[in-house]
């Protein structure tokens, strides 16, 4: 994992990108979240100190910082850094040589326009997360992934049980299209995004059916169109699963992508 950008924080303290050191993170345990810039703005910053307090509770970890401090750190790093768009991590480090709190960019994976317009190919392969609710540093899951999705030129990988059921993707959440409902796997499975509880609203403001229920790999040919959902990605049609190929040209899909974007530019203004 590379860090972006010329500044990283550790604890309040600046320091040269050059001497960012991986390792840091990969001692004991690390709960994270990662949050986009636009305009300088991080998107949904409250949702995710949120979502951080809820996997330090499933790990039974003391999240020791204050809300403020994290957001603090958050705004500190945009500044520094003067970045107007990309993606950052931050991580609370748990470890007997001391506890830490890590804020630094990370490398952009936001898709092109035309990306957004052709759909992207995933694929799947049969992993499974232990406690998928909390959000933890997992690099021999994310090493697995990346050597995955480079061999079979994909964009993500979607994760299967043993049994066959679709739980999520690796770095997004998946929700299927058939008619006019749209379905994804049970909330108890996934990490429950702060882009997927948006588009949970968004479905319910437009009186679209949202079912949450087990998908299996089998029965994925059924559907008519697909998309994922994350932080980085916001809403991106899905065009391929392995050898099947899904609509991206979809009404329902379209109406979702949408909304999610005005949601996002009335965030932006509302903090400008």
């Amino acid at each position: 994992m590379a860090c972006s950008a010329d500044y990283f924080i550790i604890d309040n303290k600046v320091y040269p990108t050059k001497e960012f050191n991986i390792s840091e993170l990969e001692k004991g345990i690390s709960i994270y979240e990662v949050v986009k810039v636009i305009d300088s703005t991080p998107l949904f910053t409250e949702e995710h100190i949120k979502r951080l307090h809820e996997s330090a509770k499933i790990k039974n970890l003391k999240v020791w910082v204050e809300d403020k401090f994290i957001n603090e750190q958050v705004e500190k790093l945009i500044k520094i850094n003067s970045v107007k768009k990309g993606r950052l991590k931050f991580a609370l480090r748990y470890d007997q040589s001391g506890n830490k709190l890590i804020c630094f960019y990370l490398q952009s994976i936001e898709p092109k326009a035309e990306v957004y317009k052709k759909g992207v190919k995933i694929i799947s392969e049969k992993i499974e997360r232990v406690n998928p609710n909390a959000k933890v540093i997992n690099y021999k899951l994310r090493k697995l992934v990346k050597k995955i999705i480079t061999k079979e030129n994909a964009f993500e990988t979607l994760l299967v049980s043993k049994t066959g059921k679709i739980t999520e993707c690796s770095k997004s959440n998946i929700f299927f299209i058939k008619e006019n409902s749209v379905y994804t796997s049970h909330s108890k499975d996934v990490l429950k995004g702060i882009t997927r509880d948006y588009i949970f609203d968004i479905c319910k403001k437009n009186n679209i059916p949202l079912i949450e229920k087990d998908i299996y790999s089998e029965e994925i040919s059924n559907y008519d169109s697909v998309f994922i959902s994350g932080t980085s990605i916001g809403v991106l049609a899905v065009n391929q699963i392995d050898s099947i190929v899904f609509s991206k040209n979809n009404g329902l899909l379209k109406l979702i992508s949408d909304n999610y974007f005005e949601i996002v530019n009335n965030y932006i203004a509302l903090k400008s």
